[in-house]
């Protein structure tokens, strides 16, 4: 993107390359000023000669996120930015239920007549990251299947710090109260949020994260 600057921190190239060896590198990426949270499409191009003396050009995408730390006192997840997002129907919706595939279909939160003003409305397999900073304590949250699909879903909740499983739920059922969860996410700097489909399969598996909330 336009203004940005990367700059290399180690060597980023080398006479030869034995098979079996390999070169890394690592960058700086500076933003410019004011650029807003979220990530940013970047390309590494390497360029090489193969063993006959071929000229190779290899270009691989990834992506860059700028990211700001939770408030002092922490908030609702809801209101945050993601890092990252994946779900297995549609969106992960903020403060509404999954709804159908379409992004913005949801419905109240809802688990067991229970309604949640705030959260996360996900659906099985679902990954949902965020920058703690290494500054928040703890993520807690009411956890269940939406009442929308009736009586199926099977799930399971956790939750994540820094490649760390720090919380779990067992199997829920639509059939279940809201459960409450809480994890220790103490000097974490990422905090990423799963649901499950309890192994049996990922059908009406509609996951809701009622009163979502993280304290730093």
């Amino acid at each position: 993107p336009a203004g940005w600057r990367v700059e290399a921190a180690s060597a980023t190239r080398t006479a030869a390359l034995p098979t079996g060896r390999a070169l890394a590198t690592r960058w700086r990426v500076t933003a410019p000023a004011g650029t807003a949270p979220g990530g940013y499409d970047l390309t590494l191009t390497a360029r090489y000669r193969s063993p006959t003396g071929e000229r190779i050009r290899s270009t691989v995408p990834f992506q860059a996120h700028v990211v700001v730390a939770p408030p002092a006192g922490g908030g609702y997840l809801s209101d945050l930015p993601q890092l990252s997002a994946s779900n297995g129907y549609g969106p992960v919706e903020k403060d509404t239920s999954n709804g159908e595939s379409a992004a913005g279909d949801g419905h109240p939160l809802t688990i067991g007549g229970q309604v949640y003003a705030k959260g996360l409305g996900a659906h099985a397999a679902s990954s949902v990251e965020y920058y703690a900073g290494g500054v928040c304590g703890t993520v807690t949250a009411q956890v269940g299947v939406d009442d929308e699909k009736g009586t199926k879903g099977t799930v399971t909740f956790e939750v994540w710090a820094d490649g760390e499983k720090a919380a779990s739920t067992g199997i829920l059922t639509n059939a279940m109260a809201p459960q409450p969860l809480s994890a220790d996410v103490t000097g974490a700097r990422v905090v990423r949020l799963v649901v499950t489909d309890a192994g049996d399969g990922v059908d009406s598996d509609h996951a809701d994260w009622g009163d979502l909330r993280i304290t730093c």
